[in-house]
Protein backbone atom coordinates (compact mmCIF):
# COMPACT_ATOMS: atom_id res chain seq x y z
CA UNK A 1 0.00 0.00 0.00
CA UNK A 2 3.03 2.49 0.79
CA UNK A 3 4.35 1.72 -2.61
CA UNK A 4 1.36 2.43 -4.21
CA UNK A 5 0.77 5.32 -2.54
CA UNK A 6 4.56 6.54 -3.18
CA UNK A 7 3.89 5.77 -6.96
CA UNK A 8 0.88 7.69 -7.04
CA UNK A 9 2.17 11.24 -5.40
CA UNK A 10 4.89 10.27 -7.79
CA UNK A 11 2.79 10.15 -10.56
CA UNK A 12 1.00 13.49 -9.83
CA UNK A 13 4.18 15.23 -9.34
CA UNK A 14 5.49 14.87 -13.17
CA UNK A 15 1.92 15.12 -14.27
CA UNK A 16 1.44 18.50 -12.37
CA UNK A 17 5.06 19.68 -13.10
CA UNK A 18 4.53 18.40 -17.13
CA UNK A 19 1.42 20.57 -16.97
CA UNK A 20 3.23 23.96 -15.24
CA UNK A 21 6.06 23.31 -18.26
CA UNK A 22 3.37 23.74 -21.20
CA UNK A 23 2.72 27.71 -20.62
CA UNK A 24 5.63 30.03 -20.28
CA UNK A 25 6.28 31.67 -17.08
CA UNK A 26 3.97 34.85 -16.81
CA UNK A 27 3.06 37.11 -13.19
CA UNK A 28 -0.67 37.25 -11.81
CA UNK A 29 -2.46 40.33 -12.87
CA UNK A 30 -1.68 42.80 -10.72
CA UNK A 31 -4.99 44.23 -10.27
CA UNK A 32 -7.77 44.58 -12.51
CA UNK A 33 -6.81 47.27 -14.68
CA UNK A 34 -3.68 45.36 -15.85
CA UNK A 35 -3.28 44.45 -19.64
CA UNK A 36 -1.15 42.76 -21.93
CA UNK A 37 0.62 43.17 -25.04
CA UNK A 38 1.83 40.39 -27.19
CA UNK A 39 3.32 39.70 -30.27
CA UNK A 40 4.25 37.35 -33.44
CA UNK A 41 8.00 37.02 -34.79
CA UNK A 42 9.56 34.37 -37.16
CA UNK A 43 12.63 33.98 -38.99
CA UNK A 44 12.35 34.59 -42.85
CA UNK A 45 14.45 31.35 -43.74
CA UNK A 46 14.35 32.23 -47.69
CA UNK A 47 10.39 32.20 -47.59
CA UNK A 48 10.13 29.44 -44.30
CA UNK A 49 8.37 31.17 -41.77
CA UNK A 50 10.63 29.60 -38.51
CA UNK A 51 11.56 30.16 -35.09
CA UNK A 52 13.27 32.66 -34.10
CA UNK A 53 16.80 31.51 -32.06
CA UNK A 54 17.56 33.14 -29.12
CA UNK A 55 20.83 31.98 -27.50
CA UNK A 56 23.68 33.88 -24.84
CA UNK A 57 25.34 35.13 -27.66
CA UNK A 58 22.49 36.42 -30.24
CA UNK A 59 19.35 37.34 -30.26
CA UNK A 60 16.00 39.30 -31.03
CA UNK A 61 13.62 41.19 -29.19
CA UNK A 62 10.72 43.90 -29.74
CA UNK A 63 11.65 47.53 -29.33
CA UNK A 64 9.13 49.05 -27.82
CA UNK A 65 8.63 52.40 -26.21
CA UNK A 66 6.02 52.61 -23.53
CA UNK A 67 3.76 55.97 -22.68
CA UNK A 68 6.28 57.81 -21.10
CA UNK A 69 8.73 56.91 -23.51
CA UNK A 70 10.42 54.16 -21.82
CA UNK A 71 11.88 51.34 -23.02
CA UNK A 72 9.54 48.20 -22.74
CA UNK A 73 11.24 44.52 -22.09
CA UNK A 74 9.22 41.42 -23.35
CA UNK A 75 9.10 38.11 -22.58
CA UNK A 76 9.75 35.36 -25.34
CA UNK A 77 8.07 31.69 -25.23
CA UNK A 78 9.55 30.11 -28.55
CA UNK A 79 8.81 26.23 -27.23
CA UNK A 80 5.42 26.49 -28.48
CA UNK A 81 4.29 23.75 -31.16
CA UNK A 82 2.61 24.56 -34.75
CA UNK A 83 3.95 28.15 -33.59
CA UNK A 84 7.22 30.56 -34.40
CA UNK A 85 8.43 32.64 -31.80
CA UNK A 86 5.91 34.90 -29.30
CA UNK A 87 6.73 38.22 -27.16
CA UNK A 88 4.76 39.48 -24.47
CA UNK A 89 4.37 42.11 -21.44
CA UNK A 90 2.30 41.96 -18.79
CA UNK A 91 1.16 43.98 -16.13
CA UNK A 92 0.90 47.19 -18.19
CA UNK A 93 -1.26 50.10 -17.98
CA UNK A 94 -3.60 51.51 -20.44
CA UNK A 95 -1.72 54.25 -22.96
CA UNK A 96 -0.03 54.48 -26.02
CA UNK A 97 3.05 51.71 -27.11
CA UNK A 98 4.52 51.83 -30.33
CA UNK A 99 6.89 49.02 -31.50
CA UNK A 100 9.19 50.63 -33.99
CA UNK A 101 11.00 47.79 -34.99
CA UNK A 102 13.21 44.42 -33.88
CA UNK A 103 16.35 44.61 -31.80
CA UNK A 104 19.29 41.63 -32.36
CA UNK A 105 21.93 42.03 -29.46
CA UNK A 106 24.75 40.09 -30.16
CA UNK A 107 27.83 39.87 -27.98
CA UNK A 108 31.07 41.73 -29.03
CA UNK A 109 33.87 39.33 -27.57
CA UNK A 110 36.65 42.10 -27.40
CA UNK A 111 33.99 44.08 -25.00
CA UNK A 112 33.87 40.77 -23.24
CA UNK A 113 37.37 40.38 -22.90
CA UNK A 114 37.99 43.62 -21.88
CA UNK A 115 34.45 43.35 -19.10
CA UNK A 116 36.21 40.02 -17.73
CA UNK A 117 39.56 41.53 -17.18
CA UNK A 118 37.92 44.98 -15.34
CA UNK A 119 35.63 43.08 -13.25
CA UNK A 120 36.79 39.02 -12.71
CA UNK A 121 33.29 37.99 -13.60
CA UNK A 122 33.48 34.91 -15.72
CA UNK A 123 29.86 33.62 -16.34
CA UNK A 124 28.94 32.51 -18.72
CA UNK A 125 26.40 35.36 -20.78
CA UNK A 126 22.91 35.23 -21.28
CA UNK A 127 20.15 35.32 -23.59
CA UNK A 128 18.84 38.97 -21.96
CA UNK A 129 18.53 41.66 -24.80
CA UNK A 130 17.17 44.51 -22.54
CA UNK A 131 20.06 44.45 -19.69
CA UNK A 132 22.31 46.69 -22.08
CA UNK A 133 25.99 45.03 -20.73
CA UNK A 134 28.83 46.92 -21.64
CA UNK A 135 29.66 43.81 -24.51
CA UNK A 136 26.49 43.88 -25.68
CA UNK A 137 25.66 45.63 -29.41
CA UNK A 138 22.35 46.19 -30.39
CA UNK A 139 21.24 46.36 -34.24
CA UNK A 140 17.92 47.80 -34.31
CA UNK A 141 15.76 46.65 -38.00
CA UNK A 142 12.85 49.44 -38.26
CA UNK A 143 9.61 48.60 -39.44
CA UNK A 144 8.37 50.66 -42.79
CA UNK A 145 5.84 51.85 -40.73
CA UNK A 146 5.80 51.88 -36.40
CA UNK A 147 2.91 50.33 -35.07
CA UNK A 148 0.80 52.32 -32.37
CA UNK A 149 -1.39 50.17 -29.60
CA UNK A 150 -3.86 52.54 -27.54
CA UNK A 151 -3.72 50.03 -25.06
CA UNK A 152 -6.87 49.51 -22.81
CA UNK A 153 -7.09 48.86 -19.33
CA UNK A 154 -8.21 45.08 -18.38
CA UNK A 155 -7.30 43.52 -21.84
CA UNK A 156 -4.81 41.74 -23.80
CA UNK A 157 -3.91 43.33 -27.47
CA UNK A 158 -1.54 42.64 -30.09
CA UNK A 159 0.80 44.58 -32.05
CA UNK A 160 0.67 42.20 -35.11
CA UNK A 161 2.69 39.57 -36.83
CA UNK A 162 6.28 40.01 -38.36
CA UNK A 163 9.08 38.40 -39.37
CA UNK A 164 12.85 38.92 -40.17
CA UNK A 165 15.21 37.97 -42.69
CA UNK A 166 18.97 37.66 -41.77
CA UNK A 167 22.03 35.88 -41.83
CA UNK A 168 24.91 36.55 -39.17
CA UNK A 169 28.51 37.74 -40.48
CA UNK A 170 30.69 34.83 -39.41
CA UNK A 171 28.81 32.86 -36.90
CA UNK A 172 29.67 29.89 -35.05
CA UNK A 173 32.87 29.19 -37.30
CA UNK A 174 33.88 32.59 -36.85
CA UNK A 175 36.68 34.33 -35.17
CA UNK A 176 36.09 37.79 -35.74
CA UNK A 177 34.85 39.97 -32.45
CA UNK A 178 31.44 40.52 -33.93
CA UNK A 179 31.34 37.42 -35.76
CA UNK A 180 27.31 37.26 -34.57
CA UNK A 181 26.93 40.83 -36.03
CA UNK A 182 23.46 40.55 -38.49
CA UNK A 183 24.70 40.96 -42.17
CA UNK A 184 23.78 44.27 -43.25
CA UNK A 185 21.02 42.94 -45.51
CA UNK A 186 19.26 42.47 -42.71
CA UNK A 187 15.62 43.12 -43.15
CA UNK A 188 11.86 43.14 -41.61
CA UNK A 189 9.81 40.80 -44.81
CA UNK A 190 6.51 40.08 -43.25
CA UNK A 191 4.70 43.13 -41.64
CA UNK A 192 0.56 42.19 -40.23
CA UNK A 193 0.09 45.18 -37.88
CA UNK A 194 -2.42 44.37 -35.53
CA UNK A 195 -3.25 40.64 -36.25
CA UNK A 196 -4.96 38.62 -33.62
CA UNK A 197 -3.29 35.18 -34.74
CA UNK A 198 -0.86 35.52 -31.40
CA UNK A 199 -4.09 35.88 -29.16
CA UNK A 200 -6.00 33.15 -30.38
CA UNK A 201 -2.88 31.27 -29.73
CA UNK A 202 -2.78 31.97 -26.78
CA UNK A 203 -6.41 31.73 -25.60
CA UNK A 204 -6.75 27.98 -24.75
CA UNK A 205 -3.55 28.33 -22.49
CA UNK A 206 -4.80 27.16 -19.15
CA UNK A 207 -2.37 27.23 -16.15
CA UNK A 208 -3.73 29.30 -13.38
CA UNK A 209 -2.10 32.31 -14.34
CA UNK A 210 -2.51 32.05 -17.89
CA UNK A 211 -6.52 31.47 -16.38
CA UNK A 212 -6.65 34.99 -15.20
CA UNK A 213 -5.07 36.47 -18.54
CA UNK A 214 -6.72 34.96 -20.92
CA UNK A 215 -10.03 36.07 -18.79
CA UNK A 216 -8.62 39.17 -20.61
CA UNK A 217 -7.89 38.04 -23.69
CA UNK A 218 -10.99 38.93 -25.97
CA UNK A 219 -9.85 36.63 -28.96
CA UNK A 220 -11.27 33.35 -29.92
CA UNK A 221 -8.79 30.22 -30.33
CA UNK A 222 -7.25 29.07 -33.07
Amino acid sequence: MRRLLLFVFAMACMLSTGFAQLFPAVDNPTSGEASMLALQFSHDDDGSLQKITNLNFTGWAPAVTGPNGEEVPFRVFGAGADFTTLYYSENLTAGEYTLTGFFHVYTDYDKLDEYKAKTGDNKLVEYEPYAKRPYHVRQLVPLRNPVVVKLEPNTIMSFGSFAVRYSHFQGLAGEAPDRWRAKDDVAITVEEPYSDVVLRYMKPWRSPKWKKWNAKNPAQPL
